[in-house]
């Protein structure tokens, strides 16, 4: 499968990267271990990739669900602690020149 991004700047698309790194430890966080500020906050960077193909491709949200109910599968958690839907709209304010 040959993706297509949009043309962004690196600066941008470090912008993004870290918006959803941002969501992801504030509002995902499926381990539930953001809230000890001694946790690496890097602790789901494996995911933000194929997150942010699906923002800047126009992903829908349901792909998106998917994939985290994916991810949550992989962590070997439940994924009960947060609303998926919650955290796609999280994703979605996330704002970058060219946004679909």
């Amino acid at each position: 499968m040959d993706i297509r991004y949009p043309v962004m700047p690196k600066e941008e698309s470090r912008e993004v990267w870290r918006a959803i790194r941002k969501v992801f430890v504030e509002v995902w966080d499926p381990i539930g271990v953001m809230a000890d500020p001694e946790w690496p906050r890097d602790e789901y960077d494996g995911y933000i990739g194929r997150v942010f193909e699906l923002l800047v491709t126009g992903g829908s949200d349901k792909e998106i669900i998917e994939y985290l109910e994916w991810a949550v599968g992989c962590m070997g958690m439940d994924g009960s602690r947060r609303s998926l839907k919650d955290v796609t709209a999280a994703l979605r304010q996330i704002k970058w020149n060219g946004k679909p």
